[in-house]
């Protein structure tokens, strides 16, 4: 296993340090672990196989193909699993029918707004609102009188 867990890290063209980082341990765990200094116990060989697609059978014996095959992800069960509603559903398949270049256009303007200083977003709602009364209240002086009264003609 020692040497397949090499393997693993070098055909993934990781350090010791970078590996174990997703792994949650120091390059110097993965160093001992690499040359069979510590014992591999199972909670680690769980770890190494989910966070890297591994099989287990091939890391604890060397047989059969070294990753996992990738299952199909169905868009309907994932929503599904997350108590997604048919119109939740219905929106995200409709954002995938929307042209690619309409949807880059999409997501620049979700991660301006999400991206945003809280501050610059609400002066911005601010200046918004502002702007909105002013354009109201030129609309309603525009057939008011002197008197504010409402001339008839």
């Amino acid at each position: 296993m020692n040497e397949r867990i090499r393997h693993i890290r070098e055909t993934l063209n990781l350090s010791r340090a970078s590996f174990g980082q997703r792994l949650g341990v120091s390059g110097d765990v993965i160093n001992n672990l690499e040359r069979g200094r510590v014992e591999i116990k199972e909670p680690m060989v769980k770890l190494i196989c989910t966070v890297f697609n591994v099989r287990e059978e091939w890391l604890r014996t060397g047989e059969g193909e070294m990753y996992s095959s990738a299952e199909l992800f169905s868009l309907d069960r994932f929503v599904a699993e997350r108590g997604a509603t048919e119109l939740e559903l219905a929106i995200v398949k409709a954002y995938f029918e929307l042209d690619p270049a309409i949807r880059r256009t999409v997501l620049e303007h979700f991660r301006a707004r999400l991206t945003a200083d809280p501050d610059e977003l609400e002066a911005e709602a601010v200046k918004q609102e502002y702007l909105r009364q002013k354009k109201a209240a030129a609309g309603s002086s525009a057939t008011a009188g002197p008197a504010g009264e409402e001339q008839t003609g």
